[in-house]
């Protein structure tokens, strides 16, 4: 059960991890009728995954009675061509292993006679299913059931962390896969059994709607949920009463009536003392029971005093917490203490969903047991998440989903069945009481993320059927409104600040950690954007041509009864009306797409191919322009359009108020209103009342329509904003991070977020020094004789250095940049140096998973890393894993950048009040990559000669964690580097 529960979801409703726990027990036990016998389990491996160019490498295949293998096929296959080193690595199959195997006809013509008329099971079947018959030789194969073993496991075990075969193994004691398909067949057929077990144990009316989606034709693996059906009577299945049946003994109810607390804020209210903050933090205080082996950190608790007296003053607070000072606990402990006390709710934001799930389901739990156990008599410290609308699961549009059933969809010129991904929908939606949809591991290509979540201003909330204690969305907020502790991101808190605050639970008091990112969170929260491709998804919800989802064909099948029509004169008259304006709509919608094309004529490098997608700021002149004027009357006539149509579908909305059975159609109407109103309030920020409160830009595509072209407003002064509207809303908010000073000072903080500008942005302020030793653990290089990154010479120099350092230290190596194409040409020059070397560089190309590259990298101690934005901060790697950072370029914005030319355009000292600030932030973060434990050590090399030759050089420098600043030639940076790799290796010895 231990061993389970790490790979079960944070957040798993009990129920559902006492059902995964009996799996095991269950399949042991169980008959499972004709998956008992006749089945083989088959895998394979390839020389890479295109079904076009690559081959077979090796096959395997068991057959499996009653859950024991009784026989196998297992041969290496010949592919005619070398197998690449990556294919190698992972598989460990060389081109001798397969010098004197079977062709791929050869092997697959033996495998079709061992298979017969088997069943065949496989993890990820297409892939699988694909190769073995892409010859004459393996096309009988056609004729089998296939059951994918991955759809099986997506949708009976949706709150896995995980469904690749090697986690579920793992989580089921099964053996463990290494890659091999032999390996991966006998895990496959241990987890086979499990998984039958798991769809056993799912409520047989969601099995009978699953194995109704669509024809086993189209997704065979159907057929097993048909056969699971086919043990109970049929039952009519209802999302809504599965949702009931889901939420039994789930508590909402507030704490306290929070407009009474707002009312009494602050003079009724008990705060900690200075006394029992210290004592929390005190060698056997209430840190000690929750850190084994707990030592005091002068800096923690000097922090908490900071946090209590903020809140106690009604003032604001900043704090910079170097990285090991345990800000979190920091504020935490006094944060709850203060809501426990009190009954009330506090609130945490955080940049990344990591630390967020890290405080809900790591820190917060041991801190509330910590405070049980030291005042048992206390009422417990309750907590919970909160995420934006897109992060839960709609119910009503799953409802629509599923009742249009499982199509088609092409995907990669490939014909997919919508059916799995649907029914791990459903599976989700029974497995969970109001979880966040983060976790859930379906094909999005086929099921859009858009098609079953919801955004805040189209929820139709009363009007909803699901409103009332089941949706998702509102389910959590009740939660979050009942808890102690609400830990949400900074999108929804800067969302519910535009929003009048009606998206999170009205508390006084806050914490925004990882602060540094706070501005740039707030301005995507305050834009807005007016983008094809959602104006389009709605035309074809709308428009009279659209398929048979649409809405106005809907409502008369479901309004007018047969035999009926000429009664319902009125109702055709309004829906012709409407009809007719839906089909303004639409053609305004491609009228004003095809007027941003032309935006492009401002593309100052427009000639230049290397990139697919521009991004071009609407300065004066432009919007002055004969070229944005076509592009405004297009957006007004637009906006002309979507009044017109909300008109003529609010007089259908009130039409079908008074009729029975037209419930589902009119919400879905009114859904489809409240998009249209929302894009009424774009077109008056962009069009209608262009101000200087914005900054105003267009992002385009070069070559193809994709519908990713857009308008885009976004908010200039951000502190200003937040001036006005979020400071006298609240009595403290706690802003931390380890990184918001710039050479010592807080001041672009200040100036960022509107503090110190009046009366409610009051602020102190408090810089903490690490509380590990940087200036021993971290060598800071300078490579003096580096071109300037403007230089012909530079990016050749910088692949040879990278090469010699990634050498010189033995790998272990991240290197974070700031542009692709850079990326990718010093990764050809140096990947294959290091190849010869035999140590492994990968690289964040195009379509690699990040998550697989972090895991990778975390498992391989030698795995070195060539990598963009994403690796720059919320990655750690801590110990022997990663020994040096390398940031090839100083990380300014792009001169392009429209709100740095904005800026520049009214400010001529914009450059060093925002682009300087907020690169050495960045540099400040990818820095701290490096030393995550007080034991972790290394190099970050600053591969910029800016840092040595350019006035704002030092201020870099003195703004790192560091004092330990070496500026030395190439060569003797790579020389330091083998010395400290040879002494690290004669300790390790």
């Amino acid at each position: 059960m231990n061993q389970l529960s790490e790979y079960i979801c944070d957040g798993t409703p009990q129920r559902i991890v006492e059902r995964y726990a009996s799996l095991p027990q269950l399949a042991q036990e169980m008959d499972f009728g004709p998956f008992d016998t006749n089945v083989v389990v088959l895998d394979t491996e390839t020389t890479g995954v295109s079904f076009k160019h690559d081959e077979l490498t090796q096959i395997a295949a068991a057959r499996l009675e009653k859950g024991e293998v009784v026989d196998w096929y297992v041969t290496f296959v010949n592919p005619g061509k070398p197998i690449p080193e990556d294919v190698v690595h992972l598989t460990h199959i060389t081109d001798e292993d397969v010098a004197d195997a079977p062709t791929p006809q050869e092997a697959l013509a033996a495998l079709v006679e061992f298979v017969g008329d088997a069943t065949v099971v496989a993890h990820n079947a297409n892939f699988d299913r694909t190769f073995t018959t892409r010859h004459p030789e393996g096309y009988p194969l056609l004729e089998n059931l296939w059951l994918d073993s991955l759809d099986m496991a997506r949708i009976s075990l949706p709150r896995m962390k995980s469904h690749r075969l090697i986690d579920l193994v793992k989580a089921f004691g099964a053996p463990v896969s290494t890659h091999r398909a032999d390996d991966d067949v006998a895990a496959t057929c241990a987890l086979f059994r499990i998984l039958l077990a798991a769809m056993s144990q799912m409520p047989p009316a969601l099995v009978g709607k699953i194995a109704s989606l669509c024809p086993v034709e189209e997704w065979p693996t159907g057929a097993a949920f048909a056969y699971f059906a086919s043990l109970h009577e049929e039952l009519p299945f209802s999302l809504r009463r599965m949702r009931r049946e889901a939420l039994k003994g789930v508590d909402l109810t507030p704490k306290r009536s929070l407009s009474s607390v707002m009312e009494e804020l602050p003079t009724h209210l008990e705060f900690p003392t200075a006394e029992q903050v210290a004592a929390d933090f005190a060698p056997d205080g209430l840190l000690s029971h929750i850190y084994g082996g707990y030592e005091p950190r002068a800096e923690q608790e000097q922090m908490a005093q900071a946090v209590r007296a903020a809140f106690e003053d009604s003032t604001n607070l900043v704090v910079e917490a170097g990285t090991g000072v345990g800000k979190s606990m920091a504020y935490l402990a006094s944060a709850a203490a203060l809501a426990r006390d009190n009954d009330i709710t506090v609130g945490v934001t955080t940049k990344t969903n990591a630390l967020l799930d890290q405080l809900v389901y790591k820190e917060l739990p041991s801190l509330a047991k910590a405070m049980a156990d030291e005042d048992p008599t206390a009422a417990p410290l309750s907590f919970a998440p909160l995420k934006g609308f897109s992060h839960y699961l709609c119910l009503w549009k799953l409802e629509r989903l599923v009742e249009d059933g499982a199509q088609l969809v092409n995907v990669h010129n490939r014909s997919v069945s919508q059916a799995p991904s649907m029914a791990a929908l459903l599976s989700y939606a029974e497995q969970c009481d109001y979880n966040d949809l983060d976790t859930l591991k379906i094909d999005f290509q086929t099921t859009p993320r858009y098609s079953f979540t919801t955004a805040s201003h189209d929820c139709l909330r009363h009007k909803c059927p699901y409103y009332n204690g089941q949706c998702f969305v509102f389910g959590a907020r009740a939660r979050a409104a009942a808890s102690h502790v609400v830990v949400t991101n900074h999108s929804l808190f800067f969302r519910d600040v535009a929003t009048d605050h009606a998206l999170l639970p009205a508390t006084p008091y806050w914490v925004v950690d990882e602060a540094h990112g706070a501005e740039s969170e707030a301005r995507d929260a305050l834009s807005c954007n007016l983008e094809v491709a959602p104006l389009r998804r709605l035309a074809r919800k709308v428009s009279p041509t659209a398929n048979r989802r649409n809405i106005y064909d809907r409502i008369v099948k479901v309004a007018v009864p047969a035999g009926k029509e000429e009664a319902s004169t009125l109702l055709y008259g309004l829906l012709q009306k409407a009809k007719s304006a839906s089909q303004l709509y639409a053609e305004a919608v491609e009228e004003y797409a095809r007027s941003l094309k032309g935006l492009l004529f401002f593309d100052e490098k427009r000639g230049s191919k290397s990139y697919e997608t521009v991004e071009i700021w609407l300065n004066d002149d432009i919007l002055s322009s004969y070229t944005f004027k076509d592009v405004k009357e297009k957006g007004l006539a637009l906006n002309d359009a979507v009044e017109r149509l909300i008109a003529a579908s609010q007089e259908v909305v009130t039409y079908l108020e008074d009729l029975d059975g037209c419930e589902s159609v009119q919400r879905e109407l009114a859904s489809a209103v409240l998009d249209l109103k929302c894009i009424v309030g774009t077109c008056d920020v962009l069009f209608k009342n262009v101000s200087d409160r914005y900054v105003y830009s267009a992002f385009l595509n070069r070559k193809d329509d994709k519908g990713t072209d857009k308008l885009q407003a976004q908010l200039f002064n951000v502190g200003g904003y937040l001036d006005e509207v979020l400071y006298p809303a609240t009595r403290s908010i706690v802003f931390t991070s380890a990184t918001v000073t710039v050479d010592g000072s807080f001041q672009a903080f200040f100036d960022a977020m509107g503090l110190n500008t009046s009366e409610s942005s009051a602020c102190r302020s408090l810089e903490l020094a690490s509380s590990y030793d940087f200036d021993r653990n971290m060598v800071i290089y300078v490579p003096k004789d580096m071109p300037e990154p403007n230089s012909p010479a530079y990016l050749d120099a910088l692949s040879e250095f990278l090469a010699q350092a990634h050498l010189a230290q033995n790998g272990s190596m991240l290197t974070l940049f700031t542009n692709r194409r850079e990326m990718e040409r010093c990764f050809d020059g140096v990947s294959p140096v290091l190849k010869e070397n035999d140590l492994r560089l990968v690289c964040q190309k195009w379509g690699v998973s990040v998550k697989g590259l972090r895991d990778d990298f975390v498992a391989d101690e030698h795995l070195s890393l060539f990598a963009l934005k994403s690796f720059w901060e919320g990655f750690d790697a801590p110990g022997a894993t990663l020994k040096g950072v390398v940031i090839p370029k100083l990380p300014f914005s792009k001169p392009s950048d429209p709100l740095s030319c904005e800026r520049a355009n009214r400010d001529d000292g914009a450059w060093k009040r925002y682009v300087l600030p907020a690169a050495v932030t960045e540099i400040k973060q990818a820095a701290g990559r490096l030393i995550r434990k007080a034991t972790d050590e290394g190099a970050v090399i600053l591969a910029d000669s800016r840092i040595v030759s350019k006035w704002y050089g030092k201020i870099f420098l003195r703004s790192m964690p560091s004092t330990n600043v070496r500026v030395l030639t190439r060569a003797e940076i790579v020389a330091e580097l083998a010395v400290a790799a040879q002494a690290r290796n004669g300790n390790e010895n």
